[in-house]
C-alpha cells in the first residue's frame, strides 16, 4: 500500500524586495521536494509581510511540514501565527535576525550577532587598531553591527557605529570597514570607499556572501570579506546527501551553482522531513541534535541555533574563497545567509 503524499508549504518573495534570494531559495527547495517526493506548495509573498500571513494562515490546517519565508521581517510575522496554531513548528531558513529564536521556530542560520566574528578575528590578526560599522535599516543590521562591536570590545578593539553618508569623512586607513544591511546598502558602500579612493585596512560587507556581489561590483569586489552561512563539504551528513552531492544536484537541474538560499531552503526541508518521521514534537525539537550538508542543527532551550556557525570567506580573483583555505581551492558561486 503507497504511503500518504507528504505536504509542505512556504512562501519565497519570487518578486518584490527579496526576489534574487527569493528564486534561488525556490530552486533549492524544489529540488529537494522533488528527490524527496514531497507535494511542494509555493506562493508568491511579493516581499510584502501581510500577504505572507494571509497564506500561512490558509495553511496551518491540512498541511504537514511549513517552511518559513526568506528575511528576517517575513519570518518574523509568519512565526506566532505558525507557533499559536496547534503548536506547529516553522522550519525558519531565510531568517537569521537573534530575535527569531522563539519557540515554535527551528531555525537552521547562525544568529545575525555572529555573523562578523571571523572578520573581526581577521582584524586582530592584521593588527587593526578599530571598527567602523555601517549600519543599515532594520533589526538584522543592527543585530550583525552589536555583534561585531560586541566582539571588537571583548578584544580590545575601539569601535564605531556610523550611518553610510557619513562614510566619505572616515578616515579608514588603520581602520576595518565593515558593512550590514540590505544588499543594495552594501553594495553602494562598498561602490562609493572603492570610487573615492578609500583604502580600509580591512572591508567587509554582509552582502559580500552572494555570488550577486562580485556580479555587481566586478574589481570592486576584490579583498572584501563577507559571512557565509554555507560551504560544501563532502562529508556524509545525518540527514540528507552531502553538500558536493547537492552541489552536483543543483548545478544538473539549473546549470548553475547554488548560492546560500539555495542550500539554506532545501536544508530546511531535508530536516523537516526527516523530524516528521521521527514523529518530533513541539517538546522534542530543542533536544534533537544531527546534521544536513548545510551543516550542524542544534537549538539549545531558548531555540537559538547553537550548532551552526558562519564561516569567513574572502573575493579573490572573482571568486570566494574560505580565509581558512590557503590552497587556493575555491568553490565559486557559493554564499552566506
Amino acid at each position: 500500500m503507497k504511503s500518504p503524499v507528504i505536504t509542505a508549504a512556504l512562501t519565497l518573495s519570487l518578486t518584490g524586495q527579496y526576489e534574487r534570494q527569493g528564486i534561488e531559495a525556490a530552486e533549492g527547495v524544489r529540488l529537494w521536494a522533488q528527490e524527496a517526493d514531497i507535494r511542494l506548495i509555493l506562493a508568491d509573498d511579493h516581499g510584502s509581510r501581510s500577504m505572507a500571513v494571509e497564506t500561512y494562515a490558509g495553511w496551518v490546517e491540512g498541511v504537514d511540514l511549513l517552511l518559513g519565508p526568506y528575511a528576517s521581517a517575513l519570518v518574523r510575522a509568519v512565526a506566532p501565527l505558525v507557533r499559536d496554531a496547534g503548536r506547529r513548528i516553522l522550519w525558519n531558513h531565510g531568517g537569521s535576525a537573534d530575535d527569531l529564536a522563539q519557540p515554535g521556530t527551528a531555525s537552521l542560520p547562525a544568529p545575525a550577532s555572529t555573523y562578523f566574528e571571523g572578520i573581526v578575528d581577521e582584524a586582530i590578526e592584521r593588527k587593526v587598531r578599530r571598527l567602523i560599522l555601517v549600519q543599515g535599516p532594520g533589526p538584522f543590521a543592527r543585530y550583525v553591527a552589536n555583534g561585531a562591536k560586541s566582539r571588537g570590545t571583548e578584544r580590545g578593539i575601539d569601535s564605531q557605529t556610523v550611518d553610510a553618508s557619513a562614510v566619505e569623512s572616515e578616515n579608514l586607513e588603520e581602520a576595518a570597514l565593515l558593512v550590514a544591511g540590505p544588499f543594495e546598502h552594501d553594495v553602494a558602500v562598498v561602490r562609493g570607499v572603492r570610487d573615492r579612493g578609500q583604502s580600509p585596512a580591512l572591508l567587509g560587507a554582509v552582502a559580500a556572501g552572494i555570488p550577486a556581489f562580485g556580479q555587481e561590483l566586478g574589481g570592486a569586489a576584490e579583498g572584501v570579506l563577507a559571512p557565509v552561512q554555507w560551504w560544501p563539504s563532502s562529508q556524509t551528513p545525518t540527514v540528507g546527501p552531502s553538500g558536493t552531492d547537492f552541489v552536483a544536484y543543483y548545478r544538473h537541474r539549473t546549470g548553475r551553482e547554488p548560492s546560500y538560499p539555495a542550500a539554506q531552503a532545501a536544508a530546511a526541508g531535508y530536516l523537516a522531513h526527516a523530524a516528521y518521521r521521527q514523529d518530533l514534537g513541539f517538546n522534542d525539537l530543542p533536544q534533537w541534535t544531527t546534521s544536513t550538508f548545510f551543516g550542524d542543527f542544534t537549538l539549545d532551550p531558548a531555540w537559538r541555533q547553537v550548532g551552526h556557525h558562519v564561516t569567513t570567506i574572502r573575493w579573490q580573483s572573482g571568486h570566494m574563497v574560505p580565509i581558512s583555505v590557503e590552497d587556493g581551492s575555491r568553490f565559486p558561486e557559493c554564499g552566506p545567509g
